[in-house]
């Protein structure tokens, strides 16, 4: 073969799997067969309904009544007289706070005082801490600003 030849049987399977490509790229998807969704749905646990089987189970769902009003969950909230002293550390007082389950955890609240610049800034004083207070809303109440 001379290398005329040569580069014209080349530009031809070049333009012929261009084409190809193309074709397969731009071609929609095949629509999956009736097996393929039965092993899907196999595969991940689930089962087909029949559109007109799927509304008569949702209509017979039980409806709750209107004129009663939806349940509220009770939370119990404690609270604690907390006496502050002058030279007491946050540690301390932390911990009581814990102890009377006011906040979770001793650590995090000093991370938090700590991490606002608030240790230092703790005035002496009694007061009236609630569970359902976060960080920021004790800290304001135990510190000066």
């Amino acid at each position: 073969m001379r290398k005329r030849t040569m580069r014209s049987f080349a530009f031809g399977l070049l333009v012929s799997t261009s084409l190809i490509g193309a074709a397969y790229y731009t071609s929609p998807p095949a629509a999956p067969t009736e097996a393929d969704v039965e092993a899907f749905l196999k595969q991940h646990g689930l089962i087909a309904v029949a559109k007109d089987e799927y509304d008569k189970l949702v209509s017979n769902q039980p409806k709750a009544p209107a004129d009663q009003p939806p349940k509220q969950s009770v939370q119990t909230v404690y609270v604690y007289r907390l006496v502050i002293e002058k030279g007491d550390t946050p540690e301390a007082f932390a911990k009581e706070l814990e102890a009377a389950r006011i906040i979770d955890s001793a650590r995090s609240f000093n991370d938090y005082l700590q991490k606002h610049g608030l240790t230092r800034s703790i005035r002496p004083g009694a007061y009236n801490v609630r569970s359902d207070m976060d960080y920021a809303a004790i800290s304001r109440l135990i510190a000066s600003p």
